[in-house]
């Protein structure tokens, strides 16, 4: 949604830059610059100055004033500038209490505003805020609680009387601020929610992402997972699950020395805002209090010790000038027991096909002229199995479409039900509520392919 975030000074120097996405550069923030801050302090004013949008091609800017600072998000296509405007104001409003800057009237009934001063003294903590309100983009939590866990620096301290001689606006000391009860700072869920039947369904997804050759050597395959959960449950419940010994969740972890045998290493793990990080930094378990309802726990990536469920090893040979041979041999690793399900390979031709002889072991094999591929497909497809195609293509003769064939990937889609390729597994998922009721819980893993391509 928000390419970047600028906040310049009365004089259209910059402040703070964040970038979140590479789509611009930096030097974009003259633009604005130049339209909107130089324009306005020379007293020329367009259309363009009085709206808060200003769209130049497929660039919009998106910006507010606060006291002698301007607030500039970025966006690149077609964005909804509402939320972003909302998320402006929200952050200026977030910054005014952080930094406790009254206008210079200091009168109640005016709104407290912003000033270079404030910003420029207390760099660190506001661009430490824009770094955790806005995840690659998209806004997350605002909630000054929140904030408190993850932005060093933000304590109740800043939010009294806030010890800067430059801005300080108050001189006697605050009031003492009381802890709030825990359900008044989990801002995600109702401490009033209630079931008649309480379950919590967990879903480890894993998406396989691989390029083989021939020989069915594998050249680059790398693991999409995410923890995805269905809570049906009353009051305001702590979870509680821990994965396999061997599973560690570091994004510079050195996978190759490690002696141990089926290391898990996840790496770029980003959990949701639920999760209570330090509980995992002492016993290696993830802790929550869950939101109502279905969300996602947890994403992560995996580049090592990958399980590949299938793996494909074709011969090709082109005979003359008009005629193919394929031989395609597939075989299935997973537990014998467990089927996959929704298997299609795809085995590209060239254009131009006359004629086809296709024959198969096990599935039913199609040629689809319009789409120049023959198709493999399994209604079920059990572990430890070898299953062999065979096909012959001619191609019209003197077609030229032979000559210029670059041989495309065969690519394969598959679902695989009770199957982590990565090894992750959860050892155990507790649900503890101060009613003590009881919970249905439900474990499940399934891979499915995402780009898994053989060369040949």
């Amino acid at each position: 949604m928000i390419t970047a975030i600028f906040i310049y000074d009365s004089k259209g120097d910059i402040l703070i830059s964040k970038l979140y996405k590479d789509e611009i550069k930096r030097n974009i923030a003259d633009v604005f610059r130049i339209q909107v801050i130089n324009s306005a302090s020379a007293g020329r004013s367009n259309r363009d100055q009085r709206t808060p949008v200003l769209t130049l091609g497929s660039t919009s800017f998106i910006y507010i004033k606060s006291g002698n600072v301007w607030i500039c998000a970025v966006a690149r296509s077609n964005q909804d500038c509402s939320a972003i405007l909302e998320f402006l104001y929200k952050l200026e409003s977030l910054f005014c209490m952080v930094l406790w800057e009254d206008n210079k009237k200091k009168s109640s009934q005016q709104k407290p505003t912003l000033s270079d001063i404030a910003i420029v003294n207390n760099f660190p903590l506001c661009y430490d805020i824009l770094g955790e309100v806005c995840d690659y983009g998209y806004p997350t939590n605002m909630d000054l609680e929140y904030l408190k866990k993850y932005v060093v620096g933000l304590n109740d301290s800043n939010l009294g009387i806030f010890r800067r001689a430059s801005f300080n606006p108050l001189k006697k000391s605050a009031p003492p601020v009381q802890t709030p009860p825990v359900h008044q700072t989990v801002t995600w869920r109702s401490p009033t929610i209630k079931y008649r039947r309480n379950e919590i369904f967990l879903n480890v997804q894993e998406k396989v992402n691989v390029l083989m050759n021939f020989q069915g050597d594998v050249l680059r395959s790398s693991i999409d997972g995410a923890i995805k959960m269905k809570t049906r449950l009353s009051g305001m419940p702590q979870c509680r699950f821990g994965f396999n010994q061997n599973t560690t969740l570091l994004s510079n972890y050195d996978v190759p020395n490690d002696e141990r045998e089926g290391v898990v290493a996840l790496e770029d793990s980003k959990f949701h805002q639920c999760v209570e990080l330090g509980a995992f930094e002492n016993d290696r378990s993830i802790q929550f209090i869950p939101p109502d309802g279905e969300f996602q726990l947890m994403s992560y990536n995996c580049n090592h010790n990958i399980n590949l469920p299938f793996k494909v090893y074709p011969q090709v040979q082109e005979i003359g000038r008009n005629k193919i041979i394929y031989k395609i041999r597939m075989k299935s690793f997973q537990a014998p027991k467990l089927p996959a399900t929704e298997v299609v390979m795809h085995v590209p031709t060239p254009r131009g096909v006359s004629s086809t002889n296709i024959s198969n072991s096990n599935g039913k094999a199609k040629f689809h002229s319009e789409e120049n591929e023959i198709t493999w497909k399994f209604n079920k497809l059990f572990g430890e199995q070898e299953n062999i195609l065979t096909a012959e293509v001619e191609v019209k003769p003197h077609s030229t479409e032979f000559i210029q064939w670059n041989r495309p990937p065969i690519t394969l889609d598959f679902v695989v039900d009770m199957f982590s390729s990565s090894g992750l597994t959860v050892r155990y998922l507790k649900v503890q509520e101060k009613s003590n009721y009881k919970t249905v819980k439900w474990v499940r893993y399934t891979t499915s392919s995402g780009s898994y391509e053989i060369r040949y």
